[in-house]
């Protein structure tokens, strides 16, 4: 190895083209081998979330052998506010000369981001059924010099909504859901800073003002709430759906068998007409064809009739390819993906990442009580 030709710097807007490349070259690993696709601008997907980032190359002479991104988000837990930056879209070669170098210039990285950014600590979340990444960051079995830790903070699951069976109940009918109305916002914004309230990882400008976090936001849209209104109007719910193709394409490569029979049953599920199919993989079609899905944000539920309603209402409201996604926590029963949906669950972990010698910060630790807002988080 010829250490001289190696070196790690920050990407820019030139690189963006190269970046795409490389980034689209190397899936993501789990119960779905999925590459991800941008647009030709790379760095668009950070300034649409309107975030401060920072994207680094390790480069060897002109190739590309890893990239790491990190979001500098100002976070409010129960106590205070902290300075997170949020790891992402860690891409690294499948080679050993990789590998080695990367596990080298990550940990001096990370202190760099950390004063640059003024940051108090580093999160990342990660697939729990991605063994490779498992393997290589939470049980590595060679415990290297200076290697950053990597501690379970908290624990979610990925729902995905396909449909709902025929022979089970309808949502209530003293619940009604429609689209959001100008006269609505001021209860809304109410509602929406009653249900942000006693959360950790809440963004700190929408713990600040609800009405002026959406009106800055490029994604969000008061338009695209619906809305649950209880039989005296009152508001008991609501939610946000976003359109996966707005940042990012996710291309499907190939399913484990567990996944392909799902994807099998949603073929028979949508002849019958109670269900949607997936996406068929790259490894039979050799098209690369992307999932179709919408994030379901702002998620909120006063009980878990309410929710099967705002899931109902996103999905008769979705186009016909597409199904819904929504993170929750384990510990939350009013978010349990609905009594009598088509759906699946993959595990998640949220990390705090620290570099060697210093302490987990006692807010990143899993003895917190609190729920976490999970919509910072992007997959």
């Amino acid at each position: 190895m010829i250490e001289s030709l190696l070196k790690l710097r920050e990407a820019t807007p030139q690189d963006s083209r190269k970046l795409n490349d490389f980034f689209t070259s190397i899936p993501t690993l789990g119960a779905i081998e999925i590459k991800i696709s941008r647009e030709e601008h790379f760095f668009s997907f950070y300034q649409r979330l309107g975030l401060p980032y920072k994207t680094y190359i390790l480069e060897d002479g002109d190739e590309i052998l890893g990239t790491a991104s990190f979001l500098i988000r100002d976070l409010k837990f129960k106590q205070r506010q902290i300075r997170l930056a949020q790891a992402c879209d860690l891409r690294i070669s499948p080679n050993r000369k990789a590998i080695l170098s990367w596990a080298k210039y990550f940990h001096p990285l990370l202190e760099k981001v950390r004063k640059d950014e003024a940051c108090d600590a580093f999160i990342t979340s990660i697939n729990q059924t991605e063994t490779q990444a498992m393997n290589a960051f939470i049980h590595p079995k060679l415990k290297r010099a200076h290697q950053p830790l990597y501690s379970l903070a908290r624990s979610y699951n990925l729902v995905s909504v396909h449909g709902f069976y025929p022979w089970d109940s309808k949502p209530n009918k003293n619940i009604f859901v429609r689209a959001y109305k100008s006269s609505d916002k001021e209860q809304l914004v109410e509602y929406l800073n009653s249900q942000a309230l006693g959360h950790d990882f809440l963004p700190a400008e929408l713990q600040e003002n609800v009405a002026d976090f959406i009106n800055r936001s490029l994604i969000y849209s008061w338009s695209q709430f619906l809305i649950a209104f209880d039989a005296e109007s009152k508001i008991i719910g609501c939610v946000q759906p976003i359109s996966s193709s707005l940042l990012q394409d996710y291309l499907p490569q190939d399913y484990n068998p567990q996944a392909h029979n799902f994807r099998q049953f949603l073929k028979m599920a949508q002849w019958l007409r109670f269900g949607r199919r997936l996406t068929r993989p790259f490894s039979r079609t050799r098209k690369q064809e992307a999932l179709h899905f919408r994030l379901l944000h702002f998620l909120a539920a006063s009980h878990p009739e309410v929710l099967k309603a705002l899931i109902a209402a996103s999905y008769k409201t979705s186009k016909q390819n597409e199904f819904l996604i929504y993170a929750y926590e384990k510990n939350d029963f009013r978010k349990r993906p609905p009594r009598g949906s088509v759906f699946a669950e993959i595990p998640y972990g949220l990390y705090s990442i620290e570099t060697h010698g210093r302490d987990i910060l006692p807010e990143l630790s899993l003895l917190n009580s609190c729920p976490a807002w999970l919509d910072f988080i992007w997959f």
